[in-house]
């Protein structure tokens, strides 16, 4: 039997301020592995997050404002992907049949953020909209 070969891993110098180191040595005793490991396998799983990281960073260098926006969608869909989360890991306590709803929820906003479906209207400027029109000041009727 032949098996395929695995490259080895390269090693790199990664300036890090010690509030991250101490994180990671954290992680490395509670997982029984390395500071090294632990960062390489936290890169490695978090790896599909940077092709639309480097997607918005190269349209930010022709668009910046198209760039912005993107990233502000990005970031929208993972708070709301969270709050699915949070929302799940609220109800397991609370039985089958409300974990069971939760999640079904939670699927269904998740298909609809990955069609876009959830993205506010352009205009959309957080306010909230008036109910009678705005009355100019100066002018008479």
């Amino acid at each position: 039997m032949i098996t395929p070969h695995t490259p080895k891993p390269i090693r790199v110098t990664v300036p890090v301020s010690p509030e991250v180191l101490a994180l990671f040595q954290r992680l490395s005793q509670v997982s029984g592995v390395s500071v090294g490991r632990s960062m390489g396998q936290w890169l490695d799983e978090t790896r599909e997050g940077l092709a639309p990281m480097i997607d918005i960073v190269e349209k930010s260098r022709t668009a910046p404002k198209t760039a912005i926006r993107s990233l502000q969608r990005y970031a929208s869909t993972l708070q709301d992907i969270s709050d699915d989360l949070f929302d799940k890991v609220k109800h397991m306590d609370k039985g089958e049949a409300a974990m069971a709803k939760a999640v079904s929820s939670a699927s269904v906003v998740t298909q609809k953020l990955r069609k876009g479906g959830l993205t506010p209207p352009s205009s959309n400027t957080g306010g909230k909209g008036r109910e009678t029109p705005n009355k100019s000041k100066g002018a008479s009727k």
